[in-house]
């Protein structure tokens, strides 16, 4: 079980971390081997490109997860605590409901890459498989919402 805490706590940070390691591996052996070797890589921009993106999707859930979403909450701080607690109720059904429209969409643009067969320009990889993480990601950061509504329910004020 200390495994499940310790992948729940940490998940996106080790996912954040991985996409930033080959990101700087990759930008750094691209500029050693332009400037230095006149041959750099043609690939590896393409990789960095994807990873930045995903990390993107990743640091949803993750700032979800910690509370530090960006949110508009002048009027709602001026109000009783009853109130900003059945409104923080609404805000975070609101962003599941959007999480899903999101997720409905990237299913779409996954099935349709996969339909006509999408590959990426360098690497030739399949396009679908990267909407699908990106989906993947919409529904973690429905994982994370359940867990803040859940946490608020009971009360607990620390982080999911």
């Amino acid at each position: 079980m200390s495994f499940l805490k310790w992948l729940d706590k940490n998940f996106e940070y080790v996912c954040l971390a991985f996409f930033l390691v080959i990101m700087t591996v990759l930008s750094f052996a691209n500029v050693i081997l332009r400037y230095c070797f006149k041959s750099p890589l043609g690939w590896s921009d393409e990789i960095c490109c994807y990873c930045l993106a995903l990390s993107a999707f990743f640091c949803l859930s993750c700032s979800i997860r910690h509370r530090s979403a960006i949110r508009v909450d002048t009027l709602t701080v001026m109000l009783p605590k009853a109130v900003q607690n059945v409104l923080n109720y609404v805000c975070n059904a609101i962003m599941i409901v959007f999480m899903g429209f999101c997720i409905k969409g990237g299913l779409e643009v996954a099935a349709n890459a996969a339909s006509v067969n999408q590959k990426s320009p360098a690497l030739q990889i399949p396009v679908a498989g990267l909407y699908h993480v990106m989906t993947f990601c919409f529904a973690l950061s429905i994982f994370r919402l359940v867990q803040i509504i859940i946490l608020d329910f009971k009360g607990v004020k620390e982080e999911a």
